[in-house]
């Protein structure tokens, strides 16, 4: 991979959830990009993955995962990343749409709600062994359970799997690319309720027809006609322990969002938007974004409150008092312990620098909004006595 594509593809990953669609990168005729074990046609608005035949005869909850991870039910893996897969998605100018999931109770009955979004057309490529070329759906290679016949997915959904408290990409933990059971954790899934439970699964490979294990297979996932204008799709927000609010992994400021969410909107009429809020944010902070995403015409969102990736910080005499307690007898009992005590020091160290750093950054600008208030206060109060003076 060329240094200018690590970067494209890098920036997209982190802004795998932005405030608009990737639509603009697409172009007519641009020149493919060749990633590792992945390439992306966006003339062709194709992406194909080189991946080989993992399982013949076995019941699946992928088709394709990454090597080594869910081998023993996918029909095929590959060594190319989800995140890149997602990449790719998004340089064809599509959006993350909606993973499986289950409504508010109706009538104390949850209703389910299937994967929703950007549909694709998936083609398997191979030569056989004559050499000859030759393609196949992927349903030409399954058969479904409760029939034992070829089964329906002839479309698939990008779902865009999810980017983790960590900030690691949920999907290359995992190593699921395409489902054929409903994985919120996949890149791609079925456009309907599909289980993942053992003796409910859906389908199983067809050894009739899926060639010998080991067979190089190219995946050619086309987005289907229109998928940039998917009505389904997700568009999320981050609240940061200041009450900041990030799109697209950049500082967005409140005045611009309503802008952003009616592009977003224009494109998707039924996005739907996910807030995810630092713990240390405040209650105010989640109520200000609520009601700039309703006004701009969101109707909905849902709320998740993130894990602390970072120690939480004394804030009184006693409970530092207490914390430098706790290294002591870190310190004291090093060589019982499996890690270094020390390192896990270095880290709060810097998780102290940072925080310090955030707070000085936001103790100047409270300075310069005092001076500033400050200096309007006293041409306002200069403004009264001026008024109160009685005419000469």
């Amino acid at each position: 991979m060329t240094g200018s594509c690590r970067v494209l593809v890098c920036t997209l990953v982190v802004g795998l959830f932005c405030g608009q669609s990737a639509a603009q990168t697409t172009r007519p005729g641009a020149k493919p990009v060749q990633l590792k074990h992945l390439k992306i046609d966006r003339a062709k608005r194709q992406i194909v993955i080189a991946a080989a035949v993992a399982q013949r005869q076995v019941a699946l909850e992928f088709l394709l995962c990454t090597e080594r991870t869910k081998d023993h039910e996918s029909l095929l893996t590959t060594r190319a990343k989800p995140s890149s897969l997602h990449a790719g998605l998004l340089l064809l100018g599509l959006a993350p749409g909606k993973p499986a999931r289950w409504t508010n109770p109706v009538d104390g009955k949850p209703v389910f709600l299937p994967p929703k979004g950007a549909m694709l057309e998936i083609t398997l490529r191979w030569k056989d062994e004559k050499g000859v070329l030759r393609e196949a759906p992927p349903a030409d290679w399954m058969l479904a359970v409760a029939t034992k016949k070829r089964p329906d997915p002839t479309q698939w959904v990008f779902v865009g799997s999810d980017v983790l408290d960590d900030g690691r990409y949920w999907a290359d933990i995992e190593g699921h690319h395409i489902s054929v059971a409903n994985f919120a954790s996949s890149v791609i899934d079925v456009p309907f309720r599909s289980t993942d439970q053992d003796a409910l699964r859906e389908f199983t490979a067809n050894p009739a027809t899926v060639p010998p294990k080991g067979t190089a297979v190219e995946v050619v996932i086309t987005a289907a006609k229109d998928a940039e204008k998917a009505a389904d799709a997700r568009i999320t927000f981050a609240i940061d322990a200041f009450g900041r609010i990030a799109v697209n992994g950049n500082a967005a400021p409140a005045e611009k969002i309503p802008e952003i969410v009616k592009r977003f909107l224009s494109h998707h009429a039924k996005a739907a938007a996910e807030v995810r809020i630092d713990p240390r944010a405040l209650v105010v902070d989640r109520e200000r974004l609520k009601a700039i995403l309703e006004e701009a015409g969101l109707s909905e969102i849902t709320f998740r409150v993130r894990g602390l990736t970072d120690e939480i910080l004394p804030r009184s005499p006693e409970e530092a008092g207490e914390a430098i307690e706790y290294w002591k007898k870190q310190f004291a009992r090093a060589d019982e312990l499996i890690g270094d005590p020390g390192e896990d020091a270095e880290i709060v160290l810097k998780h102290i620098q940072r925080r310090r750093k955030q707070l000085e950054q936001l103790s100047e600008l409270w300075a310069d909004y005092a001076a500033r208030l400050r200096a309007l206060l006293a041409e306002y109060e200069a403004l009264r006595a001026r008024r109160k003076q009685p005419d000469s």
